[in-house]
């Protein structure tokens, strides 16, 4: 009788709580699909004009790698395909004790993306490489509302994360073959660049100059791993940035993540992907990444810093860079000549009872050229010198005297 009495009440309670989920379910896919809400306009500015449809159906190609694109009669859904290849060379010395034969040839990307939008409320993208030695890797996947319209965003799926903003940006896009090695140091656990979470994105002010980012996500993901990877513990990953933008010619950004490692080596490496130093790290990390961008007429100034710690493993890893590029003629559009110096330092240390790395500092300093044929087309050289402030643990030939190891990448981008 108490048995039978139980069950029932179990069927009751549970028919009770589907039906409030159902109603939940119900109720947040109505507000959903509402238009979103606008901003309040400021005081005495006028109401803006609805914009015409065009009368036929549209098609082309955008420039600077904007793709194909197919614009329905209404102008309200626009579907576009863009890709991109970066076959590259590569020449360094012997003493970098590399798995392959140096020079090589190999193809860095090969990069195709489809992106849907409708009324500029909805978004739909994905991006595939077919680069990686794995095979086929699928690097974004997400979808997107506009919920609040310039205010509030909201994005689910896989994306890349808001904490480095030279990750940020496409490697279409990168004035340098590589990105800084600090970075990619961290890239390579898998953390921070392409994740699988959610994120609500905007701008605090109409003028667009305060920008947010709040991200979580599984934060065991990469972008070369097949790419549709479920997490393996139960912490996930938390990383809020802002960004200041007083003119469309500087920008300033601070970011901060949260997150906890499972047992995984944290390997800085040099340009030509040879160890230098290394530590297995595990449980928390904690960083901190901060960007500044300036544009003056033809001459570009970037800067960036990041920094990662692992207290459960008591490692540290830090580094940045400094670039000024300079337009010598021309211009993307038009075609044209970009030289380029970039400095930048990465250092990696940990002791623990069972790990003890130096912090030997690894420098770099990158004598870049972009050659820009025509807004699609560019080719891009840069010449590497590398040193150290000590051997590291690694098979890179680290020393002490002061010794400049060099690395030539080249590459032919084409992009559309």
């Amino acid at each position: 009788m108490n048995s039978q009495h139980i069950r029932k009440g179990e069927k009751k309670m549970d028919f009770r709580k589907l039906r409030m989920a159902l109603v939940l379910c119900l109720t947040g896919a109505a507000a959903f699909g509402q238009a979103p809400t606008e901003v309040p306009k400021e005081s005495g500015e006028a109401a803006a004009a609805p914009k015409p449809a065009t009368a036929d159906a549209q098609a082309g190609v955008t420039g600077k790698g904007g793709g194909a694109f197919i614009k329905s009669e209404d102008g309200r859904s626009v579907i576009r395909f863009m890709g991109y290849a970066q076959p590259t060379f590569m020449a360094t010395t012997k003493s970098q004790h590399q798995a392959f034969k140096s020079p090589t040839f190999y193809v860095r990307r090969a990069r195709a993306d489809f992106k849907a939008e409708y009324d500029s409320l909805y978004t739909l993208f994905f991006e595939y490489d077919a680069a990686p030695a794995t095979g086929t890797s699928l690097i974004e996947a997400y979808t997107q509302a506009m919920l609040i319209k310039n205010r509030i965003y909201f994005r689910i799926g896989k994306y890349i994360q808001p904490f480095s903003a030279e990750n940020l940006r496409s490697s279409r896009a990168l004035e340098t073959v590589e990105r800084f090695q600090a970075l990619n140091a961290l890239v390579g656990l898998p953390g921070y660049d392409a994740q699988i979470g959610a994120m609500l994105w905007g701008n605090f002010d109409a003028g667009k100059m305060f920008h947010y980012f709040l991200s979580v996500n599984n934060g065991n993901s990469s972008a070369s791993q097949g790419g549709n990877v479920r997490d393996n513990n139960w912490y996930k990953e938390v990383i809020p940035r802002l960004e200041f933008a007083p003119s469309k010619d500087m920008k300033f950004g601070i970011a901060g993540d949260l997150d906890r490692e499972p047992f995984q080596p944290l390997v800085l490496k040099s340009y030509s992907g040879a160890s230098f130093d290394s530590v297995r790290v595990e449980g928390q990390r904690v960083g901190l990444d901060v960007d500044a961008h300036v544009v003056l007429g033809k001459l570009g100034l970037d800067a960036e810093w990041l920094w990662a710690n692992f207290p459960d493993t008591n490692a540290t890893l830090q580094g940045g860079y400094l670039q000024g590029a300079y337009w010598a003629c021309g211009s993307e559009v038009e075609g044209g000549m970009e030289p380029l110096l970039r400095l930048e330092y990465s250092q990696l240390a940990a002791k623990s009872a069972s790990t003890e790395v130096d912090g030997s500092r690894m420098i770099a300093v990158t004598l870049g050229l972009n050659y820009w044929a025509n807004q699609w087309v560019r080719w891009q050289t840069d010449f590497i010198e590398e040193t150290t402030s000590g051997k590291g643990n690694g098979v890179y030939a680290g020393s002490s005297d002061g010794r400049f190891l060099p690395t030539l990448m080249s590459q032919l981008q084409i992009k559309f």
